[in-house]
């Protein structure tokens, strides 16, 4: 199988065509892209289209693959090695147009929109994600923006942001899923008008 050339990733029609991740992952989640196939995938991580498909039973044709599954890429682990207690990562946190625009960043800051959808990505679903500003001002409380409750399903979790005029600090997010919590990168942001 790994000599085929498989088909690069389709943009699914309705959200629900996509196939939820498998429940058990030993390795990593990966977010499949436009431009990948399982070939490429399983270059890139050092392993084979056959170990992807075996950990990843959701996928029913190696030819048919959507942008923004989120599949398994297994590890060469041996499997009777304990589970790290808390392995939950934020991946990414990126600040978006209401129609789905990068919003851009001049000199390392967000450059926010009047409202801005933060979206945050992991490794793996979580059961609920929170959403905060921290303002640049001194002294200053940290204020919650957000919360999403849906990540348990693929891993991403957004909130839509009513942006003050003259906001300026960092965004942030804290999730978590039972005990396991992870926060992210503090990412600088502002509104000028």
């Amino acid at each position: 199988m790994s000599n085929n050339k498989f088909k690069r990733a389709i943009m699914p029609v309705v959200q629900s065509q996509i196939p939820r991740p498998p429940k058990k992952c030993v390795g990593q989640f990966f977010t499949i892209r436009p431009t990948d196939t399982l070939q490429k995938i399983a270059r890139k991580f050092g392993v084979t289209v056959e170990q992807i498909l075996a950990a990843n039973p959701q996928i029913v044709n190696p030819n048919i693959i959507f942008v923004g599954q989120v599949i398994c890429i297994p590890t060469d682990k041996p499997e009777h090695q304990p589970t790290p207690v808390c392995d939950l990562r934020v991946l990414t946190l990126r600040f978006f147009t209401e129609t789905g625009q990068p919003l851009p960043i001049v000199g390392g800051v967000v450059q926010l929109n009047a409202r801005t959808i933060v979206r945050a990505t992991f490794n793996r679903p979580v059961n609920r994600t929170f959403f905060f500003f921290e303002p640049s001002r001194n002294c200053e409380i940290t204020r919650f923006i957000g919360i999403d409750c849906h990540g348990f399903v693929t891993g991403i979790a957004e909130t839509i942001w009513q942006v003050p005029s003259g906001t300026q600090g960092v965004v942030y997010v804290v999730t978590c899923d039972n005990s396991c919590c992870a926060k992210s990168n503090e990412v600088p942001v502002v509104r000028n008008s």
